[in-house]
């Protein structure tokens, strides 16, 4: 060897992590490195010992010749002189041959810390061990292959098996041997090797072959980065599913009751809101009007309670979801209006709208519960308003710069009120808050339009506040925030911004009303309009004097000073203006009468844009301002209506109605025909949107619930697939009187909603809100008026002698009035018709139970119910009444035995009907 080489292994030696020990052949010590030294201490010391003193355990192989390759040993003991530290070693013995002689290397290795750090990974696989086994929940170790590797006690207790039967098993085999199971549990399987996590709700099987609702977590077991198996923790839920399918049947059950409660109640209230108003239409005393005027407002004040309560109860119950259609932004703001301009207008306060020119027309969003939002909140502005009035206005913003952004729109109604002070707003929307005692004891109410407004714009993804200088008398501005997508823009006529017949026209406003003013010039700007803003009669009436020339002029009917009417006779009176167009601006039930001839046209508060822009082009038309003049030069006084004229006779229309129950269709007829008008009959929504395309109709009359095309649909495909040119006034006809059902029939593109049983006076007035939508419609631009209705029979109620015990005495007394004077000859033929087409109804449902179809079942109940209030059968209609709820609510528990009960019921009634029949028919002979 040379000396490089030899200096080479001397140096490893010396400076070896291990301790060396050189021993000769009688196993003495020769030599130490000073990793040795560290351990045994001082060379001088060591040399020459006999290893059993230094090392003591340690023992040469037996064999020399059989060990020429190394051998291990394991030794623990006590190191010499160092105060009985123990010590554990790995010893390799290597045999050495020199010059010397045979001897020893021995190797030592320091094997403590290794001793350590078992006996923690031991004390931590004994601690997980105990975490396993104790566990309140079932901890499974499988394979890769999906093999049983570990199942703890849990386990045993909730799926059945043994350790010993489990161990080694696919975890198939023992938890998912149902045919319903299996696939939810190899599509777990998949997820957890892809995804590399699953957690669910799901079910097992148990070994008794029992189901078990389970909370399942699957993660993969890896270790050096090598993935071993999978670990999964089943959590046993069947109390909690139980406890949730509770609540569940609770909310329910509270719901339903909820709802039959409603409909129970709402039947004796509207009987008393409806019998009282035509009481108030009789002749009374002062006090008597006063006295029944007070039931009426109570009882319309209950019916708002009902549904407040109602509305909240299913929102609580998250029983309603939000829908999106394309909707009229405009048309359903504008709606919301119509509905409460009475109450603003008996209230003296202004109403208004102010929709940012450039937010979109046509939006895709739930138009019902926008609506219902925005009634929650001007009702409320309404309600607390004295003076002045509300404002509602719409502005929004895109997201983006892209086509495609949805639009943030920003939904604000602000009112005069006493305003809300700062430390009263916190508890707002929470539900049956009220501001205070005394504000609940004056203006009543539930304490549930905020709370139901929030919940029902948080469930449209948007967000609601108030704002407010927090003083008496500043008023008060709610505003929510909605997300909407802008729909395909098919802007109507009075939205667009070529209007050859208007650009360049000059307007008048007068009117006492900054806000009024300022909204109203901003949509004749719009037009390219010029308008002139004046604030008083007076300032009107010198502006024309000194000359100015404008081509129509807007007046408000109430002003101080000179008000509406009198600045317009004092027009007609000055030679110049005599021919000036004038339109008069009013609130609904403060029309009062205006000389005839005074005005062109009478525009409802609060002023629509489609109705304003149609007056505006009636009046600047030159056919009609030659119309007018000649009507204003040649006026003869014109006659008041005869007795037994009819509206049909002053305003034709051309008139569809839709309705598939035979009894509902002839009732319907002849309501109409009191009025002077017959019409065309379609059986089901499929017929009337046939017979809207092939006919241009000025009225649909547009029943819900109907066979293989329900009401609500037609009218969303009239509204589709007609131009604007052609579209008809749609009047909703319904047995249902909710507010969601309202809202569903205006969502739906309907103008106007008639409640079942239809009345002559109820339908006289939808027939005087209907707006002609044809540009060459021959209705042309008329002053409001009343329509007349007919005169009510000589006998207004049915002669003690006809009627029968059994039937509803009022419902009988109502009937008789509605069909007039010929009640003796048409009541029997129409009772006919009831007595064949009421049985075919309940074999539809019985047809709909056989088949499960709850909506063919519902709709059964539901016409079968309208007849039975017709005739005052009330047994027989709350008997339906139960079934279509019940349908509704997907419950079909006992309905075989209802309707068997039902039919019962209405043999019961049919006997009635034919006594019923007899009598009025005796009545004649007589």
């Amino acid at each position: 060897m040379s000396d490089l080489a030899s200096s080479a292994h001397s140096a490893v030696f010396e400076h070896s992590r291990d301790a060396v020990l050189v021993l000769d052949a009688a196993q003495r010590v020769r030599e130490v490195n000073r990793a040795a030294e560290r351990y045994f201490g001082p060379r001088a010391g060591l040399l020459g010992s006999a290893v059993a003193q230094v090392l003591p355990g340690w023992r040469p192989p037996e064999s020399r010749a059989s060990t020429e390759a190394p051998h291990e040993t394991e030794l623990a003991g006590q190191r010499p002189g160092g105060g009985g530290q123990a010590y554990y070693l790995r010893v390799l013995t290597l045999p050495l041959t020199g010059a010397d002689g045979p001897g020893w290397v021995l190797q030592l290795q320091d094997m403590t810390g290794r001793l350590e750090v078992e006996a923690s990974i031991r004390q931590q696989k004994e601690f997980f061990e105990a975490v396993v086994r104790n566990s309140p929940v079932a901890i499974v170790t499988i394979t890769r292959q999906f093999r049983v590797l570990s199942w703890n006690p849990e386990a045993e207790r909730l799926f059945g098996y043994t350790p010993q039967e489990a161990l080694g098993k696919h975890i198939f085999e023992l938890v998912a041997t149902e045919q319903t199971v299996l696939p939810e549990a190899e599509r777990a399987s998949r997820e957890v090797v892809q995804r590399g996590r699953v957690h669910s709700v799901t079910r097992r099987v148990r070994k008794d072959g029992s189901v078990v609702d389970v909370e399942l977590l699957a993660l993969p077991v890896s270790v050096g980065g090598r993935q071993l198996g999978f670990i999964a923790i089943y959590h046993d839920i069947t109390d909690l599913q139980r406890a949730r399918q509770a609540a569940e049947a609770a909310n329910q059950a509270k719901s339903l009751f909820l709802a039959t409660m409603s409909h129970e109640i709402r039947t004796p209230m509207n009987a008393i809101i409806g019998m009282t108003g035509l009481l108030l239409d009789t002749a009374m005393s002062e006090e008597q009007r006063d006295f029944v005027s007070t039931i009426r407002q109570s009882s319309e004040a209950l019916l708002t309670l009902l549904n407040d309560v109602l509305d909240f109860s299913k929102i609580e119950a998250g029983r309603f979801e939000t829908e999106l259609h394309p909707f009229d932004l405009r048309q359903c703001v504008e709606s919301v209006l119509d509905l409460l301009a009475v109450r603003a207008s008996e209230k003296g306060l202004d109403l208004n709208c102010d929709i940012a020119p450039h937010v979109p027309q046509m939006l895709v969003g739930d138009a019902s519960r926008l609506r219902q939002v925005l009634l929650n909140l001007v009702g409320n502005a309404l309600k607390f308003t004295e003076q002045g009035g509300a404002l509602v206005t719409v502005d929004g913003t895109r997201s983006s710069e892209a086509h495609d952004a949805p639009w943030e729109l920003i939904f604000s109604v602000q009112d005069t009120g006493p305003g809300i002070p700062e430390d009263m707003r916190a508890g707002l929307f929470q539900p049956f808050n009220q501001l205070d005692a005394s504000v609940s004891r004056r203006f009543g109410g539930t304490g549930l339009g905020l709370a139901i407004s929030k919940r029902l714009v948080e469930a449209m993804g948007g967000r609601i506040w108030v704002e407010g200088a927090g003083a008496a008398g500043t008023g008060t501005t709610f505003s929510f925030a909605l997300n909407a997508q802008s729909a395909p823009q098919v802007p109507a006529v009075h939205l667009r911004q070529e209007q050859p017949l208007l650009q360049g026209r000059r307007v008048l406003i007068v009117d006492d009303n900054a806000i009024n003013r300022r909204l109203l010039g901003r949509q004749l700007q719009a037009w390219g309009i010029d308008s002139v803003e004046t604030a008083s009669g007076s300032e009107a009436l010198s502006r024309l004097q000194a000359g100015a020339r404008f081509d129509v002029a807007l007046i408000d009917h109430q002003m101080p000073g000179l008000d509406g009417p009198a600045l317009a006779t004092r027009i007609r009176q000055w030679g110049d203006m005599r021919n000036l167009p004038l339109l008069l601006l009013t609130s609904p039930g403060r029309r009062g009468a205006t000389p005839e001839g005074l005005f062109s046209g009478v525009l409802s508060r609060p002023v629509k844009a489609s109705q304003l822009h149609d007056a505006l082009m009636s009046c600047l038309s030159t056919d009609v301002v030659h119309a007018h003049v000649a009507r204003v030069e040649q006026r003869a006084p014109r006659k008041a209506p005869s007795p037994g004229e009819r509206p049909g006779d002053r305003l034709p229309l051309d008139i569809l109605l839709v309705e598939d129950n035979a009894t509902n269709q002839k009732l319907a007829l002849l309501v109409l025909d009191r009025l002077g008008y017959r019409a065309d009959v379609a059986f089901n929504g499929r017929e009337a949107v046939h017979s809207a395309t092939q006919k241009r109709y000025d009225v649909v009359f547009m029943d819900l619930q109907m066979p293989e095309m329900d009401g609500l649909e037609a009218t969303r495909r009239i509204r589709n697939e007609l131009p604007p040119r052609a579209q008809p006034w749609i009047i909703a006809m319904t047995a249902n009187a909710m507010d969601s059902d309202r809202d569903q029939c205006f969502a739906a593109g309907m103008d106007d909603f008639l409640t079942k049983p239809i009345r002559v006076d109820a339908l006289a007035a939808s027939l005087l809100r209907c707006q002609p939508r044809r540009a060459d419609a021959r209705m042309p631009a008329r002053p409001e008026t009343t329509l007349p209705v007919p005169p009510p029979s000589l006998m207004d109620e049915m002669p003690e002698s006809a009627r029968v015990p059994g039937l509803e005495p009022v419902a009988l007394s109502r009937l008789w009035r509605e069909l007039g004077a010929q009640s003796g000859q048409i009541l029997p033929e129409l009772i006919e018709t009831a007595m064949h087409s009421m049985p075919a109804l309940l074999d539809d449902a019985d047809t709909a139970l056989a088949a499960s179809r709850l909506d063919d079942l519902g709709r059964a109940a539901h016409t079968l119910k309208s007849n039975a209030a017709w005739f005052g059968a009330s047994a027989l209609e709350k008997q339906c009444r139960d079934i279509e709820l019940l349908a509704d609510a997907g419950n079909l528990e006992g309905m075989a035995e209802r309707l068997e009960r039902c039919r019962v019921e209405l043999d019961g009634t049919r006997r009635l009907l034919a006594r019923l029949r007899e009598n009025i028919m005796a009545l004649g002979r007589n």
